[in-house]
């Protein structure tokens, strides 16, 4: 009986290793193996614009246009591929109920579909719309983020890397430069 607790024990342990990993795995491989998108912010709520120590990001390129809509449901599982406009930024290109053999898509759910000029307009989830921060960072990196959004000479963007179905957000970029790069900055010359 003894014998079984400590193995069970053990093999608690090692999970507890192998899942974190597993996940670190994962991210590192999108990073390092997946396709570099721009996806331009857009304002957030002012009522939610943040909750505790990140900052909440909204996207102009959640959505695709298509001719006919009957055949998607709120929801549903589906796979995104992506392309860049003229201005460089991620726009939605293509969408499919299965893996395509694209080695970069996302998969996410249809959030809603509603009719457009054009059509239909399928909007879907993007999965990385925290931007996480060091706690004393946060409240200048949203106070940033929020002025970026008001400013329309301002360009801000998330740096997304996107593989096999995965996503991660590699940074927030306010005029070419790094949000936490600009705070640093500020707080280096503050007093």
């Amino acid at each position: 009986m003894k014998n079984i607790i400590m193995i069970l024990f053990a093999v608690m342990c090692l999970a507890q290793w192998i899942v974190p990993g597993k996940m670190v795995y994962n991210s590192e491989n999108t990073i390092s193996l997946g396709t570099v998108f721009k996806f331009k912010t857009e304002p957030v709520d002012p009522s939610d614009p943040f909750r505790g120590k990140y900052v909440t990001l909204r996207f102009e390129s959640d959505f695709i246009e298509i001719e006919d809509s009957a055949e998607w449901v709120s929801g549903e599982d589906i796979f995104v591929t992506f392309t860049t406009d003229m201005a460089g930024f991620a726009k939605a290109e293509n969408i499919f109920r299965v893996a395509p053999d694209s080695e970069s898509y996302l998969q996410t759910t249809v959030s809603y579909i509603h009719q457009s000029e054009s059509g239909y307009r399928i909007v879907f989830k993007l999965p990385f719309d925290r931007f996480y921060l060091e706690e004393s960072k946060a409240p200048r990196a949203e106070e940033l983020y929020r002025e970026a959004q008001r400013d329309s000479a301002t360009v801000a963007f998330a740096l997304v890397s996107i593989g096999q179905g995965q996503a991660v957000l590699q940074d927030v970029i306010v005029n070419d430069r790094p949000i936490v790069d600009i705070i640093n900055d500020e707080n280096a010359i503050a007093p």
